[in-house]
């Protein structure tokens, strides 16, 4: 009997190990809050707030419900969280409470070996609606032990509803120039909805943005860039319609070494003949190379699918050439009826 006891006390003994071995094992970041990155801080964090309105106290900030929140009681105030361990994280998301619909400023320290320190500087964020979730806080890369929110509320007592915590993916943008089409390659991130592909002639000033739908999406040409210009490029991660993980920049030029040489007078191979019939009834017939033709008709599948410029220069080159230095024939995708091709 003493035999049967001693061996079911030591069976229990090393259940009771094991699964305290596996708990301790888990990631201190684990629970997601829905319509947030990153995740909620972990069970045993303290929460301290300058001070408190009624029952909305400073612990509804990680209680892992939306409206649900902290509210100051006044315009300004702190809230400190102060983790069981320390955790390694670059950015601070605060879901906000308003009402009136306001401006709102924060500024987020990091407690490292009893010190407070400021990890992000002073951000104002718009609010539009009596609920919001706008873009994550970025702050400084580190391991901390807690953080504290110095936060003004603007025209209104200031309220938080739910404060989450992660680390931004990081996006890698390549990119490769054939004829005057640009495609553009990157990784993808988790939980992004999409990505906006943006880009323009001058480094960090982007004048043209292209949405990119779906959250597996990966690629996209962009294509009739202009000959002699240098482009730059950046793609940008979409959270729920908010903007998140932005890309390195990629600069690529449209030259001469990604296009054909001059058409020769007397056709030399690998050619054909573009017939392109308008709505109205006209032809236009024009002889160019098949890397002049299949730039036309990336054009046209491009525009087809919703994106694009609206119009087309083809190159006469030396047909119908007068006395000016080059002659191009603009095609209105709108305009065009049919087109056909004849390879030579």
């Amino acid at each position: 009997m003493k035999k049967n006891c001693l061996a079911f006390l030591t069976v229990l003994l090393i259940i009771l190990l094991f699964s305290q071995s596996t708990t301790g094992a888990a990631s201190p970041l684990s629970n997601k809050v829905d319509g947030m990155l990153g995740f909620s801080p972990p069970n045993g964090t303290e929460v301290k707030a300058s001070s408190e309105y009624s029952t909305y106290i400073a612990k509804n900030v990680i209680d892992g419900k939306l409206k649900n929140e902290w509210n100051a009681g006044t315009y300004r105030g702190t809230i400190e969280l102060k983790f069981p361990e320390a955790i390694e994280f670059n950015f601070v998301h605060i879901s906000t409470a308003a009402e009136p619909i306001r401006s709102v400023t924060y500024q987020i320290y990091g407690l490292k070996d009893g010190t407070w320190t400021a990890i992000s500087a002073k951000e104002t964020q718009a609010l539009s609606e009596r609920f919001n979730t706008p873009p994550p806080v970025k702050v400084t890369q580190g391991v901390y032990e807690g953080i504290k929110i110095e936060g003004d509320g603007g025209s209104s007592w200031l309220a938080i509803d739910e404060i989450t915590l992660g680390s931004f993916e990081y996006i890698k943008l390549n990119g490769s120039i054939t004829g005057t089409t640009a495609t553009l390659n990157w990784n993808t991130i988790n939980d992004a909805t999409g990505y906006k592909l943006q880009y323009g002639t001058e480094s960090g000033k982007y004048t043209d943005s292209i949405t990119v739908e779906g959250k597996d999406s990966s690629t996209y040409k962009v294509p009739n860039l202009e000959f002699g210009k240098t482009y730059y490029f950046q793609i940008v991660a979409i959270f729920h319609g908010v903007e998140t993980v932005i890309s390195n920049e990629v600069a690529l030029t449209i030259n001469n070494d990604n296009t054909e040489t001059p058409t020769p007078e007397q056709p030399a191979g690998d050619r054909a003949i573009l017939v392109v019939t308008m709505t109205t009834g006209l032809e236009k017939e024009f002889d160019l190379s098949m890397k002049e033709v299949n730039s036309f008709i990336d054009w046209y599948e491009t525009k087809q699918a919703g994106s694009g410029k609206a119009s087309y220069a083809i190159d006469k080159h030396d047909n119908n050439k007068g006395p000016f230095k080059s002659r191009k024939d603009y095609i209105l995708f709108d305009r065009v009826l049919t087109f056909e091709v004849s390879e030579y």
